[in-house]
């Protein structure tokens, strides 16, 4: 009975333990599989949320709570429309401003020009008030002044003060005594008359400020020109002119054209003769002024002269020293042939005489003034200063006293040149009637080319009186095209805007250049280990590439020669100011493309360009050196490698493929390593990251694809974007794809 009652107690636990284990099991079993979906809940995003959602701040709650931006609408299956679920706000601005400009291109201009505007139409006489205590200069109230002016006359006015002025202006001289576009003087009567320009086509003097006489100069600058319209597309329609004059004026504005074209060529042949170097030597082989320091002189060469007075102040001054180095530098004078060289070791041996003179004792006065004399002689001869009749005979600057001027200028044989080939071949008064035509266009060109556009179309003259000297010259020959008052600064005087606009800090164009100058690199290293390029392919693309040089344009340091009174309401009186500033070579600072010059191998990348695409500017800047590239080898220099399975098997397959995939494959890949993520699954490559690959395509799509309506086609064809985004957001597409881990090579 005992055993029977322990058996019958064993049998229970035991089966009380079973019980238990296959409780336990199930427990355990249910908190896996809580745990597993609690795991694939993290790790995906099954957007069901329900439609009753309506209101902004439930949205962005979920959307932080599922860490994704608050611009994207979760009312929308990232698996059925990944571009409306990211782009539906931008989509819907955008169709708001298409219904008020439908040009998408002329909208990115607008906002800049908006932009400009507002910074240039500051109230100035505030401005004026507190300029003291802010960093607003007089130059830069000139500007807003010159724009506020622009914009806010009537153009009538304008054109009417414009011609008022010409009238007058032709009636001085030297225009009313030779025969120009409006008047038929006979200049035979006046050939004795000096002519002087206040205004200078040719050229540029700068007059120093020294108070020193002995020291003072003037700086003669060659003036780089840009094409402005001819005599024929200003008076094209007006018959009130010298018809002589007219024509001797084409001519030459014809000539002219041609001379500058050729210039940077045909001056080469000027420079070995007329560069400054030439023309100290050239003086120091005529003077005259040798005997005046040593009269027993009897040398009839000028460098020989002046080496024999070289060794007559060594010998005097050096008597009880050893003389064999600056010797040796005397006597291989006659050996040198660069004149160059000649003048840099004549002003190497001034320099020791100089400290001979200092640190030598004299023996007796006659000794003291034969060595001044020398090292004064010395003075004068190198002296980079030059005269007007040290030069060709026939040289004119056209200005009071020219000829006891002394001037400095690295642009000798350019002036020499336009004498010897341009003026001894025109008369005077084609001259003067030039100078006069060159001076009004650059009044009418381009600062009243809005207000012309405005008086044709709306016929303001109300008067009904005919323009006599102003006419529309928006001709196709020109670079720059002159349509409203912000054209003016942007074609012409960029670099002014740059000082009225604060944003562009130098720190912030640093960061962009290394950026641009990482994605060149990047590119370089792609090339050069590249299996699929032929070495000549490589070595010209590699070259391009070595060759680019980053331009952004620059901030002006130009100085206005007055200032007018900045409550005067004379548009003139701005236009006279600016107008005696040279353009600005470098045009379009505010263009909103980047621009590429292929024969100096400069990338400008526009302030306009850096504005709109908000600091992020590696998709545009990838796409623009991409297409460098494929016109340097006539194709597509990368292709996009991808592993392909099929069944079991992994095959490689190259395709050549279009820039939008590339670039993609690009950001990607750099995303990443800096993001230290490995393609080491193929079905579902970024399990382990999930969130952050969200990201990375909810930011690519928004960056590059959501600013631009006509960017959803570029959208739909980069599959590679449309495969990760059905893997990463675990689409049931994904199953179907068969690219995976493509890398760009």
């Amino acid at each position: 009975m005992d055993g029977s009652s322990s058996s019958s107690s064993s049998s229970s636990l035991s089966t009380f333990n079973r019980l238990a284990c296959i409780l336990f099991g199930f427990c355990l079993a249910f908190i896996i599989i809580l745990t597993a979906i609690v795991i694939y809940y993290l790790n995906s995003n099954i957007f069901m949320i329900s439609s009753k959602t309506t209101t902004d701040s439930h949205i962005f709650s979920v959307a932080k709570k599922r860490q994704l931006p608050d611009f994207v609408n979760i009312n929308i299956d990232p698996c059925e429309n990944f571009y409306n679920f990211v782009c539906d706000k931008w989509i819907q601005r955008k169709k708001v401003e298409k219904n008020e400009d439908a040009e998408e291109y002329k909208q990115k201009w607008t906002r800049i020009q908006h932009r400009i505007h507002d910074k240039l139409m500051i109230n100035i006489s505030n401005s004026q008030l507190i300029s003291s205590k802010s960093d607003i200069s007089l130059s830069q109230l000139s500007v807003s002044k010159l724009y506020q002016l622009c914009e806010t006359k009537l153009p009538y006015r304008l054109l009417d003060e414009l011609e008022h002025y010409i009238a007058l202006f032709i009636q001085q001289e030297p225009y009313r005594s030779y025969l120009t576009l409006f008047n038929q003087t006979n200049s035979s009567n006046f050939t004795s008359l000096p002519i002087i320009f206040q205004y200078n086509p040719f050229f540029k003097i700068i007059h120093s400020s020294s108070n020193n006489n002995n020291q003072s100069f003037s700086t003669i600058i060659r003036i780089d020109h840009r094409p402005l319209p001819s005599p024929i597309a200003i008076f094209t329609n007006l018959t009130r002119l010298n018809q002589t004059a007219f024509n001797n004026l084409i001519n030459f504005d014809n000539d002219y054209t041609k001379f500058l074209q050729e210039a940077n060529d045909i001056v080469k042949l000027y420079e070995q003769e007329y560069n400054q170097d030439s023309l100290i030597i050239k003086r120091i082989l005529s003077s005259s002024d040798y005997q005046m320091c040593l009269s027993s002189l009897n040398m009839t060469n000028g460098l020989k002269s002046l080496i024999q007075l070289l060794n007559h102040f060594l010998q005097n001054r050096l008597r009880q020293f050893n003389t064999k180095l600056i010797d040796k530098q005397i006597r291989i004078l006659e050996t040198i042939t660069n004149n160059h060289t000649l003048v840099e070791h004549l002003r190497r041996i001034q320099l020791e005489f100089k400290i001979i003179e200092q640190i030598i004792p004299l023996e007796n006065q006659s000794v003291d003034n034969n060595s001044s004399c020398i090292l004064h002689l010395l003075d004068k001869l190198l002296d980079k200063r030059i005269q007007l009749n040290e030069l060709s005979s026939n040289t004119n600057l056209f200005l009071h006293n020219a000829t006891q001027e002394y001037f400095i200028s690295n642009d000798w044989p350019y002036l020499i040149m336009l004498y010897d080939r341009l003026f001894k071949k025109i008369s005077t008064d084609t001259l003067v009637n030039f100078v006069f035509f060159d001076y009004y266009r650059h009044l009418i060109y381009p600062y009243y080319q809005p207000h012309i556009h405005r008086s044709i179309d709306f016929k303001i003259n109300y008067r009904n009186e005919p323009y006599t000297y102003i006419y529309e010259t928006n001709h196709s020959n020109l670079s720059c095209h002159v349509n409203n008052c912000f054209d003016i600064l942007n074609c012409y005087h960029p670099s002014l805007i740059n000082q009225l606009i604060d944003d562009k800090n130098q720190i912030l164009l640093d960061s962009i250049k290394i950026n641009v100058e990482n994605l060149i690199n990047r590119f370089r290293s792609l090339i050069e280990q590249s299996d699929h390029l032929f070495i000549e392919e490589k070595k010209l693309l590699i070259n391009e590439l070595n060759q680019i040089k980053i331009s952004f344009g620059y901030y002006s340091s130009k100085s206005l020669n007055f200032f007018p009174d900045l409550n005067s309401f004379s548009y003139l009186e701005y236009v006279q100011l600016f107008s005696f500033i040279s353009y600005d070579q470098q045009e379009h600072l505010y263009a909103i493309e980047p621009i590429y010059n292929q024969l100096n191998h400069t990338l400008f990348i526009p302030y306009g360009f850096i504005y709109l695409s908000n600091n992020s500017i590696e998709y545009p800047i990838m796409k623009f050196l991409l297409k460098i590239l494929s016109q340097t080898i006539q194709s597509n220099p990368f292709y996009i490698e991808c592993l392909i399975k099929y069944f079991d098997d992994l095959n490689t397959t190259i395709i050549n493929i279009n820039d939008e995939n590339i670039i993609y494959l690009l950001f990607r890949s750099k995303f990443l390593f800096e993001q230290n993520i490995i393609l080491d699954e193929y079905l579902w490559p970024f399990m382990s990251a999930n969130s952050l690959m969200k990201s990375f395509l909810i930011d690519y799509t928004a960056n590059n694809y959501c600013q631009s309506l006509n960017a959803y086609h570029l959208f739909l064809n980069n599959t590679y974007l449309i495969d990760d985004i059905y893997l990463v957001f675990h689409c049931q597409q994904a199953s179907s794809i068969k690219q995976s881990k493509c890398s760009v090579h």
